[in-house]
């Protein structure tokens, strides 16, 4: 075995598609990843990467960051098609990358409103929309320099 040697990328069969949990609790990785493509605020084709997490959770990773988990019903389907836990596969799918703008903004979303949002599988001509308590994760509170922002707004 080499130690440079290339993962074998091995494609996920996938049904239909669905969205990723947890956006606006991962907002920062999805706007890290998305890069110079935010600027743009269109759909971005993404190649998407699940892996096995914590016990039965599975993550959707992009572009070397977590961006989103696959919901627990999506889960009971997809875990039997991962390689196993030490192998040197990497399973992918394709996905999208798209704005939802949100009046007025929700948590977690940038000061126009805008969530961005992950799809995993084929992109469909009209993505259904995120239902509601699809999300259980909070919403990190913003800091700088690890000090909580509204701790340095309540200073006298």
């Amino acid at each position: 075995m080499t130690f440079w040697r290339r993962r074998e990328r091995v494609p996920l069969m996938l049904t239909g598609g669905f969205h990723a949990s947890e956006a606006p609790a991962l907002q920062r990785a999805i706007v890290q990843a998305l890069g110079a493509d935010r600027a743009r605020g269109v759909p971005v084709q993404a190649e998407l990467e699940i892996v096995r997490g914590r016990g039965e959770h599975l993550a959707v990773v992009w572009r070397n960051a977590i961006v989103g988990f696959v919901p627990p019903d999506e889960a009971v389907t997809l875990a039997p098609q991962l390689p196993p836990a030490r192998s040197r596969e990497v399973t992918i799918v394709d996905g999208s990358v798209f704005p939802v703008v949100h009046q007025p903004p929700q948590p977690g979303a940038d000061k126009r409103g805008v969530l961005w949002r992950i799809w995993v599988g084929r992109v469909p001509d009209e993505i259904p929309p995120v239902p509601d308590g699809f999300d259980q994760l909070d919403v990190p509170e913003t800091k700088i320099l690890g000090v909580p922002v509204s701790r340095l707004r309540d200073a006298p």
